[in-house]
């Protein structure tokens, strides 16, 4: 492999990688997990009502993280889980009026500074990062998805 394309990959990963840990620290120093912090700043950020399909969905959390994540917001008192008219077994996620004083307290600092740091790009570069970052998510999903059928197609190891 070029050489040059490995070490923008090695790069790309790591700069990931950096960003994922930025939000773990920053929910561990609030003693939340990272998904209960998600969900908060989710909840924040979208307006109560979203649901844990949602969540699963549009964040690529899965189901049981997810509902782990919702039984501790709920013993704390943050979230309450609204069951749904059309359909009962899905629950809106809903801020307690303690969710919403501690939410409150920690997703705008972090939403101003996601803003402010963003705002330092052009408009232009930002426009390129999203539509660059939502291309490469798009083919890389593809190319994984192609590289597992071929390895457990190889490997009969991997399937059972």
């Amino acid at each position: 492999m070029d050489t040059d394309l490995t070490r923008q990959l090695e790069l790309l990963n790591q700069n990931d990688k950096i960003l994922d840990d930025m939000y773990h620290n920053y929910a561990a120093q609030l003693n939340l997990s990272y998904t209960a912090f998600w969900i908060l700043y989710i909840t924040w950020v979208q307006g109560d009502g979203c649901t844990q399909k949602d969540i699963c969905e549009f964040w690529s959390f899965t189901k049981q993280t997810v509902n782990s994540a919702l039984k501790s917001l709920e013993q704390k008192d943050y979230i309450r889980l609204l069951p749904m008219e059309e359909n009962r077994k899905s629950k809106q996620i809903l801020l307690t009026d303690a969710g919403r004083i501690i939410a409150s307290k920690i997703i705008p600092p972090l939403v101003e500074a996601e803003t402010i740091s963003f705002q330092q790009l052009s408009k232009e570069e930002r426009q390129a990062l999203v539509s660059l970052s939502q291309k490469r998510t798009a083919l890389l999903q593809n190319e994984m998805e192609k590289a597992l059928s071929h390895i457990q197609e190889e490997e009969n190891i991997f399937c059972k």
